[in-house]
């Protein structure tokens, strides 16, 4: 069974992803092999909804593996993902506040997020998203000035508990 890791852009993702399985699939990668591009230049030629598509194509394409897989932050903004997410039993939320996932992604100078340009805007979006990240999730880790190791400890003792 995988272990599908979500939650909003600077949550950690992939760095927890890389920490659980050397062998871990990132999703926002297998996109850009996919599109052969990166991300947020497909999103400036081709706009959100054609991304959403080809997402979901990956997403449901990889669940067929026994991995650990790091999403992207949006994730939930399709419903076809929602219904995939809220099905699978593994379904772990890395949460923080705003203010931390700001201070993360305003410091990342290496991945560029189309829909992290403005603060305002990214707010709103992180409140919407939120809720339905809580909504799929079977477990969810508060990643607030946790370390990713602790994160992953924290991860591994809370499944074994199940």
């Amino acid at each position: 069974m995988s272990i599908i890791l979500i939650g909003f852009m600077g949550a950690g993702k992939s760095t927890v992803a890389r920490l659980l399985a050397e062998d871990f699939i990132d999703l926002d990668q297998l996109i850009e092999q996919k599109i052969e591009m990166p991300i947020a230049h497909f999103f400036a030629l081709f706009g959100e909804k054609d991304f959403r598509r080809i997402e979901n194509e990956v997403f449901e394409s990889v669940l067929q593996n026994q991995a650990v897989i790091a999403t992207g932050g949006g994730i939930v903004e399709s419903l076809q993902n929602v219904e995939v997410l809220r099905s699978h039993p593994q379904v772990v939320f890395l949460s923080a506040d705003f203010a931390t996932l700001w201070e993360r992604i305003s410091a990342d100078k290496v991945n560029v997020r189309p829909l992290a340009q403005d603060k305002a805007a990214a707010q709103r979006l992180f409140e919407r998203r939120k809720k339905s990240y809580e909504a799929v999730a079977d477990l969810t880790v508060d990643v607030t000035d946790k370390s990713p190791e602790a994160i992953v400890q924290l991860i591994k003792e809370r499944w074994e508990k199940k």
